[in-house]
């Protein structure tokens, strides 16, 4: 007797077909012998472990798209057009090898030609945007005479910066024109606003790339912010014309800075600065020790508008109206309390995306809170994985390019740990049984949920901390089970009370009430962060240790069975990875302006010809040091192996000699002893040792990290980090 041995003994089945694919059972009924003739038994128990989750395949969607905006971004140089027709090549190619998938018993849905169609809509979807975004870039560094209508005026400190579009630049014609400039400028008289059309005299220039390979890359974000330069005043801007804000972005913009104003004027100094900063995402009143303050306690997400804020602003709203709605008896018989107030929420939720500017960030909580309060109005599930991916799956396709951005990473890497974390926990005790418990147990319980969600969020963020901050605190949980609470009940709901009194002028109670609770707030930072040890200096992990912290943690977060576990395996190995990571011996600005060295005892030596506040900052943070101390001067004697005349300067690591030449005096003798030399004077040909990066080529690398390693010297340039894109110029 021949065939499959089941299929004569069982009765002959027709199930119903599903637009997923058969199920398990029908797998079984199809002929488990010849299944595994054709897969193997691995396979055969791997399809039976998908096959098991099917409830789960969703959740790979946004998953697999982001895969192929990221590979999009990754790339060397821009792809060719094409590739946008090329998936209707491929959704061909699929229907051809369906038929073959159906005789090995894949079903449709998992097939992996389904993963990567969604991967390349994610390419093309980031290649589209970066099209759609295309806007003129300025030529070059220069004074420009210019006229604009202001955007955006956000007070930082001392000064003004302008956002001015509708732009007319003297000698440029209006095809190279930028679609938008952002000015500096002193503050003072005239007080501008949205809507104003100003004239001033100001250098411009292109948006800077990155500091350092693999430092952060301005440039990129600028052009998807149609961002065209950057630059400052050079004497006093003039008002040309005085005009109301033109259209909702410029309304909104313009409230903005009247709410900013409000609250800065009735607290003056640092809590006026942050107040405004949490309430309308201006954040240039907040003090660059501030930042330091709360970066080094593990605080800084609570002044970035996010899903914490939006949930408070919605989750507030929420409460109160349905708090109002049921002491109507009238009106809770004929509309369902909880579904309008979601409704009520919404719309909150809403207006506060539009007064924070909606930044990245926002847009995310706003879609997430947004999708939640639907779910209440639909009587379904509003806390699921199902809703996280949606999410996702919306910002990206909104704004493929926010993926990179460290916004997007950190917060939805902390949503999907919580709710992995709470998806698997078993159901809670019912209410009498938790009242049996004491008084006391609300509070303990909300304790430790405050406690577990502090820790599982520090945990899984700490990786992206590293990678783009350079920085983890120690004591951040500490830190965040003292301010959330004091931020949740405290600070942003008297802040939501001052901004609904604010039209009716009774907002100055509630704001000073809101200025002492962030008083409180930072002094609890100020306090963890004068702990000792309490931020660590990490220097920065590659790539591919995100990418296996990454991949391992969606595994694990994703499916629900035990083979979840697999996938603590590239969690660990990306950890293990990224703290093997050694900060670069060497960086070099482009025109060797600024040289750091950091020494085989720990020192870290800084030449600057020009000063530069942020690229100070910037490697400072990729050397992994607590100072930078300047090179010794000539005559002074060598420090650590770095020594200087008045031609130049030599540091000898690990028995490697690598030389600077400021002068042409030094080459010479620098040509014959170093093994490498630099010199921003123009390209020579050195026949003895040395290898020489001078001049023009110098320039074109756009910066320099130099690592020795055992084999050699190893360069490593900005422009080969970059590649050829259309943000690099």
């Amino acid at each position: 007797m021949g065939g499959d041995p089941l299929a004569q003994v069982m009765p002959t089945v027709q199930p119903s077909p599903s637009p997923l694919g058969p199920s398990a059972a029908e797998h079984r009924l199809a002929g488990p012998g010849r299944r595994a003739v054709l897969l193997g038994g691995r396979w055969r128990r791997a399809l039976d472990e998908l096959l098991a989750e099917r409830h789960r395949w969703l959740l790979w969607v946004p998953v697999f798209a982001a895969l192929g905006i990221g590979s999009y971004f990754a790339l060397p140089v821009e792809p060719p057009a094409w590739l946008m027709p090329g998936l209707a090549a491929l959704v061909l190619t699929m229907a051809a090898v369906g038929p073959a998938g159906r005789r090995l018993g894949i079903p449709w849905a998992i097939h992996p030609a389904t993963a990567v169609l969604f991967l390349l809509a994610g390419f093309a979807l980031a290649q589209w945007r970066t099209a759609q975004v295309a806007a003129p870039v300025m030529p070059r560094a220069g004074v420009q005479m210019l006229e604009g209508r202001v955007v955006l005026a956000e007070p930082r400190g001392d000064r003004l910066r302008l956002l001015l579009e509708d732009l007319r630049i003297d000698g440029l014609a209006e095809a190279r024109t930028p679609h938008r400039l952002r000015i500096s400028m002193r503050r003072g008289e005239p007080a501008l606003q949205p809507g104003d059309r100003v004239r001033l005299r100001a250098r411009v220039e292109p948006p800077p790339g990155p500091s350092w390979p693999g430092g952060f890359d301005f440039a990129r974000r600028a052009w998807f912010e149609r961002l065209g330069g950057i630059g400052f005043a050079l004497g006093p801007v003039e008002r040309i014309a005085r005009g109301p804000p033109n259209g909702l972005a410029e309304r909104v913009a313009a409230l903005r800075q009247r709410v900013a104003e409000r609250v800065t004027d009735l607290l003056p100094g640092t809590a006026g600065g942050v107040a405004a900063a949490l309430l309308t995402g201006l954040r240039g009143g907040v003090e660059e020790e501030v930042w330091n303050v709360m970066q080094a306690s593990g605080l800084a997400h609570l002044l970035a508008i996010s899903g914490l804020h939006m949930g408070l602003v919605a989750g507030t709203l929420f409460l109160a109206a349905r708090y109002l709605l049921s002491l109507w008896p009238t009106l809770a018989l004929r509309v369902t309390p909880r579904k309008a107030a979601a409704l009520f929420a919404l719309l909150g939720a809403a207006f506060y995306l539009l007064l924070a500017g909606a930044p990245v960030p926002t847009r995310r909580a706003f879609v997430m809170v947004g999708l939640a309060l639907l779910a209440v109005m639909l009587d379904r599930n509003p806390f699921s994985m199902r809703l996280v991916a949606l999410a996702a799956l919306v910002v990206l396709a909104l704004q493929p390019e926010s993926l990179l951005s460290v916004s997007f990473q950190m917060s939805f890497a902390a949503v999907i740990g919580l709710v992995a974390w709470f998806e698997r926990l078993p159901a809670r005790p019912v209410n009498e049984e938790r009242a049996e418990r004491g008084a006391l147990f609300p509070i303990l319980d909300y304790l430790r949920i405050v406690l577990v969600t502090t820790l599982i969020a520090s945990l899984v963020t700490l990786p992206f901390a590293a990678y783009h901050f350079q920085r983890a605190a120690s004591y951040g949980v500490l830190a965040n089970l003292l301010a959330v609470p004091l931020t949740a009940f405290w600070i942003m709901p008297v802040g939501l009370l001052g901004l609904i009194a604010m039209p009716v002028g009774l907002d100055a109670l509630f704001f000073r009430l809101m200025g002492a609770g962030i008083e409180l707030l930072l002094a609890v930072a100020r306090t963890v962060a004068g702990l000792p040890g309490a931020s660590v200096e990490l220097a920065a992990w590659p790539a591919a240790a995100l990418l296996l912290f990454v991949g391992g943690g969606l595994w694990l977060a994703i499916w629900t069975r035990r083979w979840r576990l697999l996938g603590l395996a590239p969690m660990v190995a990306g950890v293990g990875l990224g703290l093997l990571a050694r900060p670069p011996d060497i960086l070099v600005s482009p025109w060797l302006e600024q040289v750091a060295v950091r020494l085989e005892d720990g020192e870290v030596r800084l030449r600057e010809q020009r000063r530069d506040r942020y690229l100070r900052r910037a490697w400072r943070r990729a050397l992994v040091a607590d100072r930078l101390l300047p090179f010794p001067e000539p005559g002074e004697g060598p420090r650590g192996g770095l020594a200087c005349d008045r031609l130049g300067c030599v540091v000898t690591l690990d028995g490697r000699r690598i030389a600077f030449a400021f002068d042409a005096g030094a080459l010479p003798t620098d040509c014959r002893r170093a093994d490498l030399l630099l010199t921003g004077l123009s390209r020579f040909d050195c026949r003895q040792r040395a290898r020489v990066i001078a001049g023009g080529e110098l320039r074109r690398a756009q910066g320099l990290a130099i690592r020795i390693e055992e084999e050699g010297i190893r360069v490593e340039t900005v422009r080969e980090r970059r590649g050829d894109r259309p943000w690099v110029r």
